[in-house]
């Protein structure tokens, strides 16, 4: 374990007064960081860390800023013996990880029961998992690389409130998945391509979420999917292309499709039951299927 968790008297027998409130307050040494830490100040990595069994580094202090500069943590690989997160966050508030790789865990990033944190900037690859938000809410996460997971690269859990926008997600088995009773989340401006099951998702309960402005491609099943068992979605103004199945799948009427553009998927562009809410201008063209869409009226998009 590193100096996180000592007296500020490790520092050095020469550290007194003013001295060691500097160090209290100013970010610590990236030099003193080793895997398996609890992080409780702000932290700047200035080397790789390469970790065995267990988590990575763990943050147990509220408004922590985890900046790994650049640098990459990797872990024992994702199904090994004992492999952990990359990053865990449990019950805290504020926290931010952003600025480096993380690879070799069973998930990259947990946010467990944290509200307002923020994972930004960050590549993720060859994980179980990229990030989970798993319980509460109101995080950001933006501006992410998930590539080549074992399951999903994003996955909303029992969470709400958050806001999924800016990353890429390809080659994963499943995209961008937000189940399990998550409620009120959106998710919008992300890339998601060649991932397995789905590039994004919503099932398992749950209600409230928008999806815009999202861009899925080359999925082998459906590229956007929303099961039965969600109420109150939204979908606006998505592009879906070149998926195995259907470019967006809506199975449940509670949902309002407007504006998305759906061409050459292996079936329908868009297909929707009776009864949702067709909110206009969607479009569709060189979808293997002849109907293009059901559900929802669609202009030609080619």
């Amino acid at each position: 374990m590193s100096a996180f968790r000592r007296p500020a008297m490790s520092v050095g027998a020469a550290v007194i007064g003013l001295a060691a409130a500097t160090v209290a307050i100013a970010p610590a040494s990236a030099d003193s960081v080793e895997c398996g830490d609890a992080i409780t100040a702000d932290t700047v990595l200035t080397t790789d860390l390469t970790c065995g069994a267990g988590d990575g580094l763990e943050i147990v202090a509220d408004g922590v800023t985890l900046d790994l500069g650049g640098h990459t943590i990797t872990g024992p690989g994702a199904y090994g013996a004992g492999a952990g997160a990359g990053v865990r966050v449990t019950r805290r508030t504020g926290v931010t990880v952003t600025h480096g790789t993380i690879t070799g865990y069973q998930t990259g990033v947990v946010l467990n029961e944290s509200r307002d944190g923020h994972v930004t900037k960050l590549t993720l690859h060859h994980n179980d998992q990229g990030i989970i938000l798993a319980g509460g809410g109101g995080h950001l996460v933006d501006k992410n690389l998930a590539a080549d997971h074992g399951r999903d690269a994003i996955n909303l859990g029992l969470s709400s409130g958050n806001r999924v926008t800016q990353n890429t997600v390809s080659d994963n088995v499943y995209g961008i998945a937000v189940t399990s009773g998550s409620t009120g989340n959106t998710v919008d401006r992300n890339v998601a391509s060649g991932n397995e099951y789905f590039g994004i998702a919503a099932f398992g309960g749950g209600s409230g979420h928008t999806f815009e402005t999202d861009q899925v491609s080359g999925s082998v099943h459906h590229g956007i999917q929303v099961n039965s068992d969600i109420s109150g979605i939204t979908l606006f103004q998505n592009y879906v292309s070149g998926n195995g199945d259907d470019g967006i799948h809506v199975g449940t009427p509670s949902a309002t499709i407007t504006k998305n553009t759906a061409v050459y998927n292996n079936d329908l562009g868009i297909s929707a039951p009776t009864g949702v809410t067709d909110g206009g201008g969607n479009k569709a063209g060189g979808n293997g299927n002849v109907l293009q869409c059901t559900g929802v009226m669609c202009d030609p998009a080619i």
